[in-house]
């Protein structure tokens, strides 16, 4: 039961490969996933994150900064370096959670579909739990509806499977996608272009054959002529 569970979930090496991206929990491609700010435990770890981050630059950045004033002598404004040091931090995180702000825009699809994954993966841990627990209690399975509850998860694996290759297609080529209006309307002037160009065509061809069509009737008016001149 396990083993046939196993090949129904999607595994985070899966989801790399087929995205692309490296996908955890918290990241997706070095962004934050939005889903974790609805899960306090997730919360929580991104935050310890950034204050451990936000701490090994502040050490590093007032390092260089003293190495940097040493040279200079009688320097004593070691709170107006500090708070430079914080500035630029200030700065930088700002800067990075605009980053993430816009990135997170642009990934909203793929971070859907990665939430959706993680409900699917949430539905098999919760069946091999009960199976566990069915086993160690020696029962009988409680799920009469097992192989029908076992084809809509196959089913719903394939379809997310196809959205993940569907969106990282149009990920990929996102700059055409955004063209798409702007193709259109070259599509139809062209096509404008070219039916005017057949319209005149057709009127230029109309044009030279009753030209034709007149030098005919002219020769055959002089020819009635000259033979009426002959008798």
């Amino acid at each position: 039961m396990n083993s046939e569970l196993e090949t129904l979930s999607i595994s985070r090496d899966e989801l790399n490969e087929i995205t692309g991206l490296e996908v955890s929990s918290i990241f997706m491609g070095g962004t934050i996933r939005p889903s974790v700010f609805r899960s306090q435990r997730r919360l929580i770890s991104l935050l310890v994150t950034e204050v451990l981050a936000i701490g090994v630059l502040f050490t590093m950045g007032l390092g260089l900064a003293l190495v940097l004033v040493r040279q200079r002598e009688n320097f004593e404004q070691l709170g107006s370096l500090l708070l430079v040091v914080a500035g630029c931090l200030g700065v930088g995180a700002i800067a990075w959670h605009s980053y993430q702000w816009h990135r997170c825009k642009i990934l909203g699809t793929l971070a859907h579909l990665l939430d959706e994954v993680d409900r699917h993966n949430d539905i098999i841990q919760a069946l091999r739990v009960m199976d566990q627990l069915e086993a160690a209690q020696s029962r009988s399975p409680g799920l009469p509806q097992r192989p029908e509850i076992i084809q809509a998860l196959q089913a719903t694996r394939q379809s997310l499977l196809s959205a993940l290759v569907t969106e990282k297609i149009l990920r990929h080529h996102r700059s055409l996608v955004n063209r798409r209006q702007e193709l259109f309307t070259a599509i139809e002037t062209n096509l404008a272009i070219l039916q005017t160009l057949q319209v005149n065509h057709q009127a230029s061809e109309y044009q030279h054959f009753l030209q034709e069509a007149l030098e005919i009737g002219l020769a055959v008016q002089q020819e009635i002529t000259h033979r009426k001149t002959t008798h």
